[in-house]
């Protein structure tokens, strides 16, 4: 058995307290580790299992370890409790083998809710690719307290969108930037797979209508005080230009991945019944199915169904319940129809785009799910967001000769998959308590009732 501790905190730390109910005591080369440096401890029983425990221990906190490597068949496992503040992280929940290497990681935390979160070390000078341990830290116990999401209700908008619950300790912005950097330049530290899933984004978003790149329009919108569930007055839609001339709009851009991150759901115009006359969109997830980049079917999500909607795919998704080795950040991103038809043809639904929080058929998803319903924000792995369709939020991309406008009834700007129902009554999985309108919105025209 062989643990490879990683010392990503800003203390030395001494091995210690070793012992063994099977096999040899446990040693450590170095005994002891600097920060930024690796203590590699093992255990070796040829003939049998190894089961064992040892202490790394700084000024005035530790992390207890403890392994089991069974004789013959079973896994390996590696168990680890770390001093309040700090974190220690594996990366795996268990390891095959004779001869096992776990890796575990060891942090000071930064404070989300009532947890703590990894750094992300991404973001530091040099660079360092710790999107593992990161994204399995934002789901430690406490870390997405649902005090968040309401302490973010009266969030400003400074760049033109209210600003997310974040559930890493202050660093979504950063993430985001992370981003932006890559799509700006496809240069910097962003993990190779979230590089090849932006590469996709911006293409798509570059080249999916004949009329040129699409614009992206945020709902205007601020929380109505004491209201909680949390209630948003909207004013209107802004603009955001992905392009300008050639080149990108680094505000927009930027805008795209702090909305993209947070968990807002975006809307793609491509239905026919919605473009402008001679204008085409192709469907994202026809764009989806020849980028050649991993998926998963979704067995079914809440979006534009009372029930189910079957339609979801997940794009370089996370499997089971743990963020695995050379994994990104971006592993729970949903891509389905507003029309609940696997086998609608296109031009006759639009497409819409979320970062869920992690993939369904998991305890991580099912619980982001109940902070979802109980809170109305969108849940992503990294924070929420107001911008839901279920209360009339969506944001749009759309193609040139589009604009949107809000009306009575749906609220937003209705679409395909969002039609009302009929005269003064939206779809049933919107809630438009959750909305409010100005009351010069103009009533909602015959062509947008189903």
């Amino acid at each position: 058995m062989t643990i490879r501790l990683a010392n990503r905190t800003d203390l030395p730390l001494m091995f210690g307290d070793a012992g063994a109910t099977s096999g040899p005591v446990p040693t450590a080369v170095p005994t002891m580790v600097q920060p930024g440096q690796t203590m590699t401890v093992s255990a070796r029983n040829p003939s049998g299992g190894c089961d064992g425990h040892f202490r790394v221990a700084g000024a005035g906190m530790g992390f207890d370890i403890t392994y089991r490597h069974p004789l013959g068949a079973g896994a390996t496992t590696v168990a680890t409790t770390a001093a309040p503040g700090y974190l220690a992280i594996a990366d795996a929940t268990t390891f095959p083998g004779h001869d096992a290497v776990a890796a575990v990681g060891l942090y000071r935390g930064i404070t989300s809710g009532s947890g703590w979160v990894a750094p992300l070390e991404l973001l530091d000078a040099p660079p360092r690719d710790n999107a593992q341990d990161f994204v399995n830290s934002v789901y430690g116990p406490g870390v997405r307290d649902g005090a968040i999401i309401h302490a973010a209700y009266g969030h400003p908008s400074p760049d033109g969108y209210v600003q997310p619950a974040d559930f890493t300790g202050g660093q979504l912005s950063g993430l985001a930037g992370l981003l932006s950097t890559q799509w700006l330049s496809a240069t910097g530290a962003c993990p190779a797979v979230d590089a090849a899933l932006l590469r996709w984004l911006a293409g798509y978003l570059r080249t999916a209508s004949p009329a040129g790149a699409l614009t992206m329009w945020v709902p205007q919108m601020r929380h109505v005080d004491a209201t909680s569930p949390s209630v948003f007055s909207l004013s209107g839609y802004r603009r955001f230009d992905f392009v300008d001339g050639q080149d990108w709009n680094p505000a927009t851009v930027s805008a795209f991945c702090n909305l993209l991150v947070a968990g807002a759901h975006f809307v793609v115009v491509c239905a026919d019944r919605d473009l402008p006359a001679g204008v085409s969109v192709q469907p994202l997830d026809r764009s989806m199915d020849a980028s050649g980049l991993p998926t998963r079917h979704d067995p079914g999500n809440s979006h534009y169904a009372t029930l189910l909607n079957v339609t979801g795919t997940y794009v370089q998704p996370a499997d089971g319940d743990f963020a695995g080795r050379g994994s990104g950040l971006l592993q729970a991103l949903l891509v389905g129809r507003t029309v609940n038809d696997m086998l609608a043809s296109p031009g006759s639904y639009n497409n819409f785009l979320q970062l869920e929080g992690w993939p369904a058929i998991s305890t991580r998803h099912n619980a982001d799910y109940i902070a979802h319903q109980r809170t109305a924000w969108n849940i992503s792995t990294f924070g929420a967001s107001p911008y839901s369709e279920k209360r009339a939020t969506s944001v749009f991309l759309a193609p040139s000769g589009w604009e949107p406008m809000l009306y009575q009834t749906t609220l937003m700007m209705p679409y395909v998959g969002a039609y009302a129902v009929a005269e003064g009554v939206p779809q049933p999985w919107l809630d438009a308590s959750l909305a409010k309108v100005p009351s010069t919105a103009p009533p909602l025209p015959a062509r947008f009732i189903d």
